[in-house]
């Protein structure tokens, strides 16, 4: 199950082929996140957050430099839940095996 939070418009293509994005400040996207269109065609992901904490921008790195589109863009927030805690280990090797007191003697 995945959930689409909006990025922001295309404002430019930079001069390294990135596209710049104007972003909202109440929602930064972490960077790797996948970035689509309205219609959910996969266009990159995010590379860099740039620019001031008022006005951040985001450089989304395009997966086709060919296929360019300067309309609003989205990034896909996947669920990640569904297991009950993150498997940290067995009860057995959590103890110290340092200085403790051996039984049976």
């Amino acid at each position: 199950m995945s959930r689409l939070r909006t990025l922001g418009r295309v404002k430019h293509m930079s001069k390294t082929g990135m596209l710049v994005v104007a972003l909202n400040p109440a929602y930064i996207p972490k960077i790797g996140d996948k970035v689509v269109t309205r219609r959910n065609e996969h266009i990159g992901f995010v590379a860099d957050v740039i620019g001031p904490v008022s006005s951040p921008y985001a450089l989304v790195k395009p997966k086709n430099v060919d296929k360019i589109i300067f309309e609003e863009l989205f990034v896909v927030k996947e669920y990640g839940g569904g297991r009950k805690g993150k498997g940290k280990g067995s009860r057995e090797g959590s103890r110290k095996k340092g200085n403790r007191k051996r039984r049976g003697r």
